[in-house]
């Protein structure tokens, strides 16, 4: 695709969407980005509130970092496109794809009791509300000693705080519009603070 045509398509989202742009693209990030770590052994959340929030964005930090083993992705509504983060990104990705919250949790049940991958990442943002009060907490506490005996990171990504005693939590809090899609990927950078909360800066 063409210089030209990639500013028609932006001049054409600017004209349908004008309350997704600001007046101005956004400024580079100036506080230092966090590096994402999760504890092997143990069960993390990340919480993304809202599409906009940057869950996305914390997947490819992920593919991003070094690793001597692949990392999987248990994709519960099989949203992910790994046409947006490339072949190289993705070349130590294990991406299970899923249609229901059901198989995507006994997807996550058995990669844990094979006990071979380093990360796990359990995507259910998406998930509905009804779906998710329909996950009892014994599941959680199943899949919390199964990452304590496999010695597997298991992050899951949910809409909103859903795990009952995870090792870390985070939440995202960036809202990202039409306007970061000018940005090379090393500006958008994520920053943690005190509060242990992930914001994009928009």
């Amino acid at each position: 695709m063409s210089v030209l045509q990639i500013d028609q398509i932006r001049r054409q989202l600017r004209e349908k969407f004008p309350a997704a742009h600001r007046d101005h693209i956004p400024e580079e990030p100036s506080s230092q980005a966090t590096s994402l770590e999760f504890s092997a052994g143990h069960l993390s959340e990340i919480i993304s509130p809202h599409e906009s929030a940057g869950a996305s964005l914390i997947i490819c930090e992920l593919l991003d970092q070094k690793r001597d083993l692949p990392i999987a992705l248990v994709d519960s509504r099989d949203t992910f496109d790994p046409a947006s983060y490339g072949n190289d990104k993705c070349r130590h990705l294990i991406w299970l794809r899923c249609s229901k919250t059901e198989q995507a949790l006994k997807c996550t049940d058995l990669l844990l009791s094979d006990g071979n991958l380093p990360l796990i990442l359990l995507d259910l943002h998406l998930v509905s509300e009804r779906e998710l009060r329909q996950i009892p907490n014994t599941l959680w506490h199943r899949l919390k000693i199964q990452a304590r005996d496999s010695g597997a990171a298991l992050v899951s990504i949910t809409p909103r705080a859903l795990l009952p005693t995870p090792h870390l939590r985070l939440t995202l809090g960036g809202r990202f519009t039409l306007d970061h899609l000018e940005l090379t990927t090393p500006n958008l950078q994520l920053n943690q603070s005190e509060s242990r909360q992930i914001a994009g800066k928009t």
